[in-house]
């Protein structure tokens, strides 16, 4: 008798990336487009805005992983944030040593 076959719990880059891209695909296109179609008023546009939008969300997803690449802590955006705080309030400081206006 052959063995059982054990299922492997585990997601790989393919199948995180379509789990991800099948959200914003199902949400975007059923409740955001047709108010954006109402706003812009034709379809044309509308695919002008969603070609401008996919850019910028690509290019978020690339910032994110690089910053993931750079700070590579437990936390996710608050380490983000909070590297970002330290880097403007050294800045103000180092600008404007007196508090001058």
């Amino acid at each position: 008798m052959p063995s059982p076959r054990k299922f492997v719990q585990a997601l790989g880059l393919l199948d995180s990336t379509m789990i991800v891209a099948g959200s914003m695909i199902g949400s975007g296109i059923f409740i955001v487009s047709a108010d954006i179609a109402r706003q812009v008023g034709s379809s044309g546009w509308l695919l002008v805005v969603w070609l401008i939008t996919g850019v910028l969300t690509v290019a978020a997803a690339l910032s994110y992983g690089e910053l993931s690449a750079m700070m590579p802590h437990a936390g996710g955006q608050y380490v983000y944030l909070r590297q970002a705080s330290d880097i403007l309030i050294w800045a103000g400081i180092k600008l404007n040593p007196l508090g001058d206006k």
